[in-house]
């Protein structure tokens, strides 16, 4: 009796969205097929082992005009650390000026990934 797992993945690398078949045995990818190229077949490799995303929110802001400002990761986190990293940034509040690219948390829970900004955001004018 097989354990093995079959499970389909559209590869997102290029505009083709090939619809790859992976066999999967003990969290261990066997066989991946119907990916058409070596990208294509790394991103489903990643994606059935260890799914990694790009992470965008935003921060509370204050001295500025908006009370929000955008920010992002630097590199892909694991899809799993998704609501830890919200849950931390939610206790984040960053006063303007802000500078695009400006590191707000760094490492963010020990990840070796910076949250940086994502738009620059001057104080705000007295008046």
């Amino acid at each position: 009796m097989s354990s093995a797992e079959l499970r389909e993945i559209v590869c997102i690398e290029c505009p083709t969205g090939c619809r790859a078949k992976v066999t999967m045995e003990r969290g261990t990818v066997i066989r991946i097929e119907n990916a058409e190229c070596k990208r294509g077949e790394d991103y489903v490799r990643q994606e059935a082992t260890a799914p990694m995303r790009d992470f965008f929110t935003t921060v509370r802001l204050e001295g500025a005009s908006l009370p929000v400002l955008p920010v992002r990761t630097s590199s892909p986190i694991p899809r799993g650390r998704i609501m830890d990293c919200s849950r931390e940034l939610a206790k984040v509040t960053v006063t303007a000026p802000v500078g695009l690219g400006e590191v707000i948390s760094k490492n963010i829970l020990g990840l070796g990934v910076d949250v940086v900004a994502t738009r620059s955001m001057p104080q705000a004018h007295r008046g």
